[in-house]
């Protein structure tokens, strides 16, 4: 072989490992986080829980947009089109795992437009009632429902931990409720609050100051253990309802064919935040539980979720509205 088909040759084999200049330096600029859901909302109070840490970590500011609408599809897509370059990242949500068997037809594929960079944090969902309603028990509310069957409804954002922790109960308690879609769990927990609507399933974030101040009963918390942010609240096992665990859950991503130097880079400042005793201390204080599992954890938690919610939604017959 002669010396410069030689060279061609390394530099050929070398360039798939190459990384890019641009890709090296990151980040130069500041970074734009979606989220997929209105301001407020269980994935709002997560992303502004570690996001200070989360920039003090990568030297750039990280500007978080809310981009509601359509159970997370629309922000969701918004990330699927942006430039792989680490700029444009997605907090995504459960609704992440039910929009593809949700929605009938999404503008981007879940599990090939996107490149999984941290599983952030788990939070429990909690049932939440009006004042109003006559039950202070998990028994009794599920007395009150089938007394109500087929004339009772609920509020939720649909595809989100809420929504699935309200299709799985009304599943396994036996009644049958009409689901009123909003554009967040924000806003439904709003309209609970104000009687418009008797109950919902929320994460414990958005709840727990609506039942501390006694504008909202909590019920139960679908959960192992109870939560030291409301540590008087039962799990649903202790209310009759074992196997019931739904959790929220959070989750950075960034659009497909992003360098691995770069998600690597977002990974270790994400993980080095969720570290952060302040972070931890405001997750703990809204009821989440900080992870920081990577790349490959993250994948691979995705796919399980969207094999346990198939079941689930497919049974309840529902989808986006």
């Amino acid at each position: 072989m002669t010396k410069p088909i030689a060279i061609l040759s390394l530099v050929l084999l070398a360039a798939p490992f190459a990384i890019p200049p641009a890709a090296a330096q990151y980040p130069t600029k500041p970074i734009h986080l979606i989220v997929p859901a209105a301001p407020g909302g269980g994935t709002d109070i997560a992303a502004r829980s570690f996001v200070p840490a989360l920039q003090d970590n990568l030297g750039q500011p990280v500007v978080i947009e809310n981009r509601g609408g359509a159970g997370g599809i629309i922000g969701t897509d918004l990330v699927a089109k942006a430039a792989p370059d680490g700029y444009t990242l997605l907090l995504c949500y459960v609704s992440h795992a039910t929009n593809p068997t949700l929605a009938a037809k999404l503008p981007y594929d879940t599990l090939r437009d996107f490149a999984p960079i941290t599983l952030v944090a788990h939070e429990p969902t909690l049932l939440v009632t009006h004042p109003s309603v006559p039950a202070s028990t998990l028994a009794e509310f599920i007395a009150y429902a089938r007394e109500r069957s087929g004339k009772l409804s609920y509020a939720t954002d649909p595809g989100s931990a809420g929504f699935l922790a309200g299709e799985l109960f009304k599943q396994m308690a036996g009644v049958k409720v009409e689901y009123i879609p909003y554009k967040g769990s924000g806003p439904a927990a709003a309209d609970v609050v104000a009687g418009h609507v008797p109950y919902m399933w929320s994460v414990i974030s958005i709840a727990t100051p609506y039942v501390k101040g006694g504008r909202l009963k909590a019920l139960a918390i679908a959960a192992e253990r109870r939560s030291p942010s409301l540590p008087d609240v039962p799990t649903t096992a202790e209310g009759g309802m074992p196997d019931f665990v739904v959790s929220g859950w959070y989750g950075l991503l960034a659009p497909a064919k992003t360098p691995r130097s770069v998600i690597d880079r977002v990974h270790a400042a994400a993980a080095k935040a969720l570290q952060n005793e302040a972070v931890l201390a405001r997750l703990a204080t809204s009821g989440s539980l900080a992870i920081g599992a990577g790349p490959e954890q993250l994948d691979a938690h995705i796919r399980r979720e969207i094999a346990r919610w198939e079941k689930v939604l497919k049974a309840a017959g529902v989808e986006l509205k």
